[in-house]
């Protein structure tokens, strides 16, 4: 009886950590949607009430902004989002 011997297929990719990181279509997603969420923070903190008319930046924009890009990471990095709800 004759035994068959199998060469291991390796599959590897040859970029870098980095680059197969930076430029996945998931990271540049996320990118995009972190960036809109700053924008619609500092714009729902631009049109708010709360603003005095002289100030540009202020730590509540800080804040708006801050939440409007956790809130752009978390609609692309859920659990739902990559569809494992």
């Amino acid at each position: 009886m004759k035994t068959f011997e199998f060469k291991k297929l390796e599959l590897e990719d040859d970029r870098s950590w980095f680059k197969r990181t930076f430029t996945s279509k998931h990271f540049i997603k996320t990118l995009v949607y972190v960036v809109m969420g700053a924008i619609f923070g500092y714009v729902f903190y631009y049109f708010s009430d709360n603003r005095s008319a002289d100030m540009l930046w202020s730590e509540e924009a800080f804040n708006n902004v801050f939440w409007g890009m956790a809130l752009g990471l978390f609609i692309t990095n859920s659990p739902c989002a990559r569809g494992r709800c």
